[in-house]
């Protein structure tokens, strides 16, 4: 607990706690005693081994940079309000943004959809931008030095306290300080760095965006190094949307980058494409997207329903065409009263039954009860026949005509194992359905994989983010998370608590194809 009796920097202003460290600093949350507000404090901490002579020039640039970023005044970036030396070195006071950072989104939530990601991307443009006019270079650029309010705002911390200008970011024995995935190769080089140096930084952090770290993280520090100047990202987790800004800010040599409003333009193109979340019948490649009503209705034109006794039975009289359903296979994923099998055929009705005055039917085949389907990224799952889906970039889906359930397949691209990742789902779930209630949680194997699975029973609330769910209605959730390589997936199967027994077969027939390809 710090008191009135704390010391205070520079007279005036309170340290509370640590908020986090790095290699040039370390950030407190304090307290401006004058102006009675909160505020951020960063204490600037020097490079271990510098010669004092160079400690000194070290100390005078950055409370020069800091000074000169106290100038700015733009919505992306953090404001630096004060400049002070205290034990020798120079303290930043700057505005407190109490938001998680890019860093920590994409580790609990996963990659940011690609829309979201341009859309951080043209935010962070327009900081450097900004501060590239009044001569001012970030130099550390990376997710986590990009906060991310609720409201979409990305705001750009550590303006020019990162590191002074001149630095190489080598120190004499040849070490990296700060952050070396996402520095520029001629930082590396210890040649002269300018703006394209930040543009780099910031199309390393859009690639961390979408997968989940630098395209040249290689775990040791020399290892990256020599990947960033020697090789070239893999991008085929990339959605080909971003490849053209991506490549064109990654490029080894300062001249060939993109210019910053090259980028933004490309950006822009991809905020413009359509929506990616917009509803599809069906997500398989090539499928025909909607259906006419006439389509529908030609459809149940072509079926004949009949009751006799309680049985439920469909007869198709023409075969149903790809990427139509029938009355009939959308009865195979309907709920149905007493549970009858899922199909039936002409010889389970009473002698007596008169379907229909037109021509005498041929049996029905039998209704499919899933259908294959493969992603883009190369994993397969049997989907239920029927059913509605829609893509986005890390999450496919897929919901029962009469809303009462639901399929989910997300891919996250951090380094997690299956174990954290139900947890992270759980505190997700949790937030927007505070009654939440797990009942059951185990390893299980998945097609030789071990993985991890929990079901859980919650009420959906008004403020879900499912745009499927019924507030009020009570569900039955199960969810279990794969390890494939570098690449985790979270298998979502939700249902009305009242339908979860009539849907049991289906799941596990559903949940259990789920497949990875080589």
């Amino acid at each position: 607990m710090v008191s009135d009796s704390t010391p205070l920097i520079a007279r005036r202003y309170q340290l509370l706690r640590e908020l986090g460290r790095g290699g040039m600093g370390v950030v407190w949350e304090g307290r401006d005693t004058l102006l009675n507000r909160q505020i951020a404090v960063k204490e600037v901490l020097l490079p271990d081994g510098l010669p004092r002579a160079e400690q000194e020039n070290l100390l005078l640039r950055t409370a020069r940079e800091a000074r000169t970023a106290a100038r700015l005044n733009h919505p992306s970036v953090v404001a630096v309000y004060d400049v002070v030396e205290e034990d020798g070195r120079p303290w930043i006071i700057m505005e407190l943004v109490r938001h998680p950072s890019v860093e920590q989104v994409v580790a609990t939530t996963g990659a940011l959809p690609i829309r979201q990601a341009a859309d951080v991307g043209r935010q962070v443009l327009s900081a450097l931008r900004a501060a590239h006019e009044v001569g001012i270079l970030h130099r550390d650029v990376k997710p986590s030095n990009i906060l991310l309010a609720d409201d979409g705002r990305a705001v750009l911390t550590d303006f020019g306290i990162a590191t002074a200008e001149g630095d190489s970011s080598l120190t004499r024995t040849g070490m990296v300080t700060g952050s070396p995935s996402f520095l520029a190769p001629e930082r590396v080089r210890a040649a002269e760095a300018g703006p394209p140096s930040d543009l780099w930084s910031l199309g390393a952090t859009l690639y961390a965006t979408l997968v989940g770290r630098s395209p040249f993280e290689r775990g040791e520090a020399m290892a990256t190094l020599n990947a960033l100047l020697n090789e070239e990202p893999d991008y085929r987790r990339i959605p080909p949307a971003m490849h053209p800004v991506l490549k064109g800010l990654l490029r080894k040599e300062p001249h060939e980058r993109l210019t910053a409003e090259q980028a933004d333009g490309l950006l822009a193109e991809v905020i413009a494409t359509r929506p990616a979340g917009a509803d599809m019948d069906a997500p398989d490649e090539g499928a025909p997207r909607r259906r006419s009503s006439r389509t529908l209705l030609a459809a149940a034109a072509a079926a004949v329903l009949v009751l006799a006794g309680g049985t439920v039975a469909y007869l198709n009289l023409v075969p149903p065409a790809e990427g139509t359903s029938t009355i009939a296979q959308r009865a195979a994923t309907s709920p149905l009263p007493s549970a009858p099998p899922a199909t039936a055929t002409a010889s389970t009705l009473p002698a007596t039954a008169t379907p229909s005055a037109t021509p005498t039917p041929s049996p029905t085949r039998t209704a499919p009860l899933t259908r294959t389907w493969t992603s883009r990224e190369g994993w397969t799952i049997a989907r239920p026949y029927g059913w509605r889906g829609a893509r986005k970039e890390a999450y496919t889906e897929w919901t029962r005509r009469d809303g009462a359930a639901h399929l989910g397949v997300q891919a996250v691209y951090v380094q997690r194992d299956a174990a954290q990742l139900i947890e992270d789902a759980e505190t997700l779930l949790r937030q927007g359905a505070p009654d939440l209630r797990v009942t059951g949680r185990r390893s299980v194997m998945q097609r030789g994989v071990k993985a991890v699975e929990c079901e859980f029973v919650y009420t959906a609330g008004s403020g879900s983010d499912t745009p499927w769910a019924r507030p009020g209605v009570r569900y039955r959730e199960l969810r279990r998370a794969v390890v494939a390589g570098d690449t985790s997936y979270i298998l979502s199967w939700t249902v009305a608590e009242a339908q979860w027994r009539r849907s049991a077969t289906l799941m596990r027939q559903v949940i259990g194809s789920f497949t990875v390809g080589a």
